[in-house]
């Protein structure tokens, strides 16, 4: 049985840019705030605080989050950057939830945003970003090249194959091409022959393996007490959540030979993520666990991350995640739907703020109004799960439509 929900999220709003639609970060953070306040039924003056993932990589001035507050004329009594890669800012809400049961914080907004690929060589800034200085941007180290090293320890661990990787691609495509804002819609459905015909951008990753930038999005949350929903409705509750962080650099991780987290097995290793710390404090506070949940939204970057993370969430043994792809459960019409926007994969990943894009699909799910394609049965509980760096962090999030 679940456990009484720490917080509950009251507004939502969403904002998106394309190449024939540009808006920088700032325009998109300003529309979904004012979508998720309209939501929610409150004023600007009611948010007593407001947290953010780092500053967009399309806007990177320090302090982004007060460059926000300062921009939207709306004082507040905190303002900060959770910056644990991507996945501080689905730890935003944990935040907030802390803030509120202390009594230091009646609304708070939790929003993220960026357009990348819009306004910046996105490239060349993820490999100065993510590469350690010293011993791998000599080497010309790139975002898919350090998680290549990752995949071929997957494979050579475990017995997976390219074609198994295919097989999430297809998985996450499917989803994608019913999106309207997919960057990968445009390219219909996908099979086998044609993800491993693309071509490799990092052994053994092909070019369908790899998450693509995307264009523009921006998604703002407010968070309340339980106490405080009031008789509004598409309220959605946070049962539980939890998070980690193991080092920065993927050289780093190599060197990690003792942990204080069990998840992540026997060290050194590249094929356990900070992820299954994250799940076993968010399973421990919501009473939960993976037969309670209804669906999941990932941070899928590159195709063999998605039976990674499957693992690590105690929904498969370690080397047994690609089977739930194969076996059709994270489709439409199966058991687990997984990634139902298309996920980075198909989705994209316009910058930092593509663990919001999760967080906004999860409320769309479990309120009944996607964007793009939702299962027969609304989800009733929905796993966020929400990664950063070269699988330097992880967080997970329980959402509910139930209290």
């Amino acid at each position: 049985m679940a456990a009484t929900p720490v917080a509950a999220i009251i507004g939502m709003g969403d904002a998106y840019a394309s190449r024939d639609n540009r808006k920088d970060p700032m325009q998109l953070a300003v529309e979904a705030t004012y979508g998720a306040l309209a939501d929610a039924g409150i004023r600007k003056n009611q948010i007593d605080a407001v947290f953010t993932g780092r500053s967009p990589w399309a806007d990177k001035r320090s302090q982004w989050s007060n460059i926000f507050i300062s921009h939207m004329h709306m004082p507040v009594t905190i303002d900060s950057e959770i910056t644990m890669h991507g996945a501080g800012l689905t730890s935003t809400i944990a935040i907030a939830a802390q803030m509120i049961a202390a009594g230091r914080a009646e609304y708070v907004l939790c929003l993220q945003s960026d357009a990348t690929e819009l306004f910046v060589d996105a490239v060349a800034m993820g490999a100065e970003a993510d590469s350690d200085p010293q011993v791998e941007v000599p080497y010309g180290a790139t975002i898919p090249s350090l998680y290549a090293q990752a995949a071929c320890r997957y494979l050579h661990e475990f017995g997976i194959t390219e074609t198994d990787l295919a097989d999430v691609a297809i998985a996450n495509q499917r989803w994608g091409v019913r999106h309207p804002h997919a960057a990968k819609a445009r390219y219909g459905e996908i099979d086998r022959e044609k993800v491993l015909s693309s071509p490799y951008v990092a052994t053994p990753l092909r070019r369908w393996m790899c998450s693509t930038w995307g264009g523009g999005t921006g998604g703002a949350l407010i968070v309340t007490s339980p106490d405080n929903v009031g008789d509004r409705d598409g309220v959605v509750y946070v049962h539980g959540y939890g998070s980690a962080s193991t080092h920065e650099y993927l050289t780093d991780r190599m060197n990690l030979r003792h942990s204080r987290f069990p998840g992540l097995g026997a060290l050194p290793n590249l094929t356990h993520t900070a992820t299954a710390e994250a799940a076993r404090q968010a399973y421990g506070m919501s009473g939960l666990g993976p037969s309670d949940i209804d669906m999941l939204q990932l941070s899928v970057n590159f195709a063999h991350m998605g039976p990674i993370v499957l693992e690590d969430l105690g929904f498969a043994k370690k080397g047994h995640g690609v089977e739930i792809y194969r076996e059709g459960r994270t489709g439409i019409d199966g058991d687990l739907p997984t990634d139902t926007n298309g996920g980075w994969l198909s989705f994209g990943q316009p910058g930092i703020s593509c663990n919001m894009d999760s967080l906004v699909e999860a409320v769309r799910q479990l309120r009944g109004t996607a964007l793009g394609a939702a299962p027969a049965r609304r989800p009733e509980t929905v796993l966020v799960q929400g990664a950063g760096g070269m699988l330097a962090a992880g967080s997970v999030m329980l959402l509910s439509s139930a209290a």
